[in-house]
């Protein structure tokens, strides 16, 4: 398959190569190039404006500085000219120059100083907006949002425009959880295992913002049906910087140090997380199991499932990264990177059972109490390499990287009768033992007068190894204290997935403010299964091919407009696919799907943004999406009432609807930020005869209000409307927080005193499923009533980080939590 899919990806790239050279201009007369770097870190500085002025003060032509700090102006004239370097909180630097000769003129690199006093209170509004539209995606920046002092990464995923977070941990976006989250551009075998885990592993102080990727160019590897999410962490920029935070509340208590060194060659930055978190839910579920008369359509009821499941567990945890870069000169830049994160996420539970007949008859009744263990061990270990090329803004970036990993898991699950004697016992032991390789490369090329357009392009491939051994132990009602293995659910499933890519893209900044980006991106996937007992070996290969495109319009200097297409896919996760069998519960059975495949989406979305004078920013957006073969849990009964819900690929699903997110400043020591997400998801499985349709919507609400004496005071509230499912629907739900910060400036201490749902013990919120055998509610309380104290010692002094290329594994659909 390898053979036929690499000349298409060579012939792919090769074409748009082709083009864009082709449509290269004649170049200007002559071209001013330079670079602007900050005084103290000298890192380079992004979105510097410069201007070209003639000695009467009027404007020639003008520009902004890259990610590299680099800027390339064209000019028809020569003579003696002002160059003017400008950025808020940055103090106005103007040169004179004199061109005399066509051609390209490199100036001297320009450091500027920030501003040593406080700026008006206009500037601090501008620079610390929570909200701000980028093209193909809206920025949340977390680092200036007082309320993530002592929080998780969940907790700032909460606040993000288009996103929601349930109780759980579990990120959506629109309505779907297939979204890939990367980490500074990098995807971790860690988010792959558990994004909910992983994002409570990582600490909201080394967020410095979020960016929600509706709708990823090809760049982006294409799994993620619903996009994608770029997690931006703070870097250190004095030769001696970081932080040390530590909080604690009723539900966890955490440490958090960051530590960072840098100078003109070496940038290392490190950060570790501690965390011991605890999660406590009760459900009340009842299941009616009956037959329907094919004829009449009449239901006979069979018998009725009534349970009560208690959890209350704590789950210690941990991760640590070490970052370093290193200069090797102008042109080339080293990276390398790891990460390593471990803990143990048990969901031990106690459960009680009744099963009732239809006389009111009690016809089975029992307790359980189920014994869990979830630990877990891995790591990434990156290495990159950057060369930019002596024409500014030309880049190739070689990226490898490693990822082991392996999850230990097993539950002991104890029945007892109402007298309290033991009756059976279960032990599943499950050893997954995970390999992946990544090899990436990345060209990019501008050419055009000015570099007006731009070619980008790359491969990509990834080796996945994984094996998976699972042994399941039962006992006899003769002896329920003795386990004895059950060969049926004993075996060794080993499973690899291979991954070839390729992409091009190119982009047009054209006349009249328009600009267009066009690309294509081929994926291969070979999967193969194999037991170590039974015929049940499995081998598919097959080819996606992605195309996407964006249109955008600048209307004015505060109005854009976009129109963006992609496709997208899911490929399911290793435990999707394991055929080991959870009947912790014996009554409510939980399986993985060996055939289970990829999902396939399309996806369009016409977006509009406006940012006023006074700060207001404005950013709505219609989208629409269509799922095919789409990965969806489904529960199904057999006689005995037992119901077993697994992923399968019976359904497609519509969705369409509108996003808004605003930011208001009310004033100069009040701001208002919300997201409102409007949708209505159509479910169609002709396999299953079933059509659910219904609209849905989030509405998040965050304020801040500045008070004297270095004070703030903050409040955030989420709210999430009844949303269908595929068999059924859930209820409302919501979350809301209150916090205070009093800044300490002298010793450079932060206290921040938080609370969660202060006036609610427990959300409740109901999951209904109704089928033409049985129906079922569950009754959900999540127990999230706390208050949290946090304080954080900061040194030195925080700069942008450094643009080094990472790797994005954005390709698995990782699990969900709960």
């Amino acid at each position: 398959m390898y053979n036929k899919l690499l000349p298409i990806i060579i012939l792919l790239i090769s074409s748009f190569y082709v083009q864009s050279a082709a449509a290269q201009q004649p170049a200007a007369k002559i071209i001013i190039t330079g670079k602007v770097l900050d005084s103290v870190s000298r890192q380079p500085l992004e979105f510097i404006t410069v201007g070209i002025f003639d000695n009467n003060g009027r404007a020639i032509t003008g520009g902004y500085t890259n990610t590299d700090g680099t800027y390339r102006l064209a000019l028809q004239k020569d003579g003696q000219l002002r160059v003017r370097y400008s950025l808020v909180g940055y103090n106005t630097k103007e040169t004179l120059i004199q061109v005399t000769a066509t051609g390209t003129t490199t100036l001297p690199n320009v450091y500027l100083n920030e501003v040593s006093k406080a700026l008006d209170e206009v500037k601090i509004t501008a620079a610390r907006k929570l909200i701000v539209q980028k093209p193909g995606m809206l920025v949340y920046n977390a680092g200036n949002d007082p309320s993530n002092k002592g929080g998780t990464a969940t907790d700032v995923l909460r606040k993000a425009p288009v996103l929601n977070v349930d109780a759980q941990g579990n990120v959506s976006m629109r309505g779907s959880g297939n979204i890939k989250i990367l980490i500074d551009g990098k995807y971790s075998g860690q988010m792959a295992r558990s994004p909910a885990d992983a994002l409570n592993m990582m600490s909201a102080d080394i967020i410095q913002s979020v960016e929600v990727i509706t709708t990823p160019s090809a760049k982006y590897d294409a799994e993620g049906a619903a996009g994608v999410i770029n997690i931006i962490t703070k870097k250190g920029g004095k030769q001696v910087s970081g932080s040390l935070e530590v909080a604690g509340g009723n539900w966890g208590q955490v440490i958090n140090p960051r530590f960072s060194m840098a100078n003109k060659k070496w940038n290392i930055n490190a950060n570790a997380h501690l965390h011991r978190l605890r999660q406590k839910s009760a459900n009340n579920y009842q299941r009616s199991s009956f037959n329907r008369d094919q004829l009449t359509d009449i239901d006979t009821l069979i018998s009725v499932l009534d349970q009560r499941i208690v959890k209350d567990n704590t789950a210690p945890h941990g991760s640590a990264t070490v970052n370093t870069e290193y200069t090797i000169d102008s042109l080339n830049l080293l990276s390398i990177g790891i990460t390593s994160w471990f803990g143990n996420w048990p969901e031990n539970s106690l459960v009680s059972t009744r099963v009732t007949l239809p006389d009111g008859i009690i016809e089975e009744q029992y307790n359980q109490n189920v014994d869990t263990r979830a630990a877990y061990l891995g790591g990434d270990i990156n290495i990159g390499f950057t060369h930019k090329f002596k024409k500014p803004g030309r880049e190739l970036a070689l990226l490898a990287q490693f990822s082991p990993s392996k999850d230990n898991s097993r539950y002991l699950a104890d029945q007892i009768s109402p007298a309290g004697i033991l009756t059976s016992r279960e032990q599943n032991n499950n050893y997954t033992k995970n390999r992946e390789w990544t090899f990436q490369a990345d060209y990019l090329h501008p050419f055009g007068r000015d570099n007006k357009y731009s070619f980008e392009g790359g491969a990509k491939m990834i080796r996945r190894s994984v094996g998976t051994n699972y042994l399941v132990a039962r006992s006899t009602a003769s002896a329920p204290n003795l386990l004895e293995p059950v060969p049926d659910r004993t075996n060794i499933f080993d499973y690899s997935q291979d991954v070839i890519a390729g992409y091009a893209i190119i982009k047009f900044n054209l006349p009249g403010n328009w600009y267009i980006e066009t690309g294509a991106r081929v994926e291969g996937t070979v999967l193969k299964g194999n037991f170590a007992s039974g015929n049940g070996s499995f081998s598919k290969n097959f080819v996606n091919f992605v195309p996407t495109a964006t249109l955008s319009k600048k209307l004015s200097e505060t109005q854009t407009i976009n129109l963006s297409y992609t496709k997208r896919l899911t490929r399911p996760y290793i435990s999707d696919l394991s055929p080991n069998i959870n009947s912790s519960d014996p009554k409510n059975i939980v399986a993985g799907n060996p055939q289970l495949q990829p999902e396939m989406a399309h996806q369009a979305e016409l977006s509009y943004g406006i940012t006023t004078s006074s700060g207001i920013s404005f950013n709505p957006a219609i989208f629409w999406k269509q799922t095919n073969n789409s990965i969806e849990d489904l529960t199904i009964t057999d006689t005995s009432g037992i119901s077993t819900t697994s992923k399968q690929n019976l359904a497609a699903n519509r969705q369409y609807g509108i996003n808004l997110s605003a930011t208001f400043p009310l004033n100069a020591k009040w701001s208002l930020n919300n997201n409102i997400n409007i949708s209505r998801l159509d479910f169609k499985s002709t396999a299953l005869q079933i059509a659910t349709k219904g609209w849905g919507a989030e509405f998040t609400l965050n304020s801040t209000y500045k008070l004297p004496k270095n004070l703030a005071i903050q409040a955030f509230g989420s709210y999430n409307t009844r949303t269908v499912t595929l068999q059924g629907y859930e209820t409302q739900n919501y979350f809301y927080t209150f916090a205070v910060k009093k800044e300490l400036t002298a010793s450079k201490i932060v206290l921040t005193l938080a609370t969660v749902n202060p006036f609610t013990k427990a959300v409740k919120q109901t999951e209904a499923i109704k089928t033409t055998t049985f129906n079922s509610i569950n009754l959900v309380y999540h127990y999230q009533q706390g208050v949290k104290l946090t304080v954080a010692w900061e040194f030195g002094k925080l700069f942008q980080q450094a643009k080094g290329r990472k790797i994005k594994n954005d390709d698995i659909k990782g699990q969900p939590k709960g």
